[in-house]
């Protein structure tokens, strides 16, 4: 898309048409997904932000006429969300981590036996992962390895293991989502 024509569509989005934002949407939409892919390693997530992006474009849209670069503009915003998620994500887990190590250790038998029941879903959803991945998984969470140190051991790259954490780390959200969603039912 050239200058004066993004000029003009961000202009049109900015006083509320509808048909030229699906121009725009349909022209960048897959590349910000695909960006966004490289960024998280999960297209699900990926395709999520993507959508919320564009969500806050339009109800933002009379910001749009101010835009130089939309493209960067656009791509700016994708890298803040990603460290956005990528920061919510490890205070979640720093929750989980601390509330299960605090539930071990309460006198609640209730808090323990819902900690040991967590513990349970994620060590047989770990068990359940090929191998290479359990294994990274155990030397980075149980043997408190740093991603350099597992690469280093394994013999692959540290790409690899961020990969593989990446992935396990999502199925284990998704296990323990299930859980919770299933207990609030009871």
């Amino acid at each position: 898309m050239k200058d004066p024509e993004e000029k003009n569509i961000l202009q049109e989005i900015a006083a509320g048409n509808m048909k030229a934002f699906e121009v725009l949407f349909l022209e960048y939409h897959p590349r910000l997904v695909y960006f966004l892919v490289g960024l998280t390693h999960d297209s699900e997530i990926s395709r999520d932000m993507a959508q919320d992006l564009f969500l806050s474009l339009w109800n933002n849209r009379e910001k749009l006429k101010e835009i130089k670069s939309f493209s960067s503009y656009l791509f700016q915003m994708a890298r803040y969300t990603v460290c956005d998620y990528f920061d919510r994500r490890v205070v979640s887990e720093k929750y989980t981590y601390e509330f299960l190590l605090e539930a071990s250790l309460s006198k609640s038998e209730e808090e323990a036996l819902f900690a040991r029941e967590l513990q349970a879903i994620v060590d047989r959803t770990v068990e359940h992962m090929s191998p290479q991945r359990a294994r990274i998984y155990r030397m980075s969470r149980e043997e408190g390895l740093s991603n350099s140190e597992i690469a280093t051991r394994l013999g692959i790259s540290k790409r690899t293991v961020e990969n593989h954490l990446t992935s396990a780390l999502s199925i284990l959200r998704k296990m323990l989502y299930l859980f919770i969603v299933l207990l609030s039912m009871h």
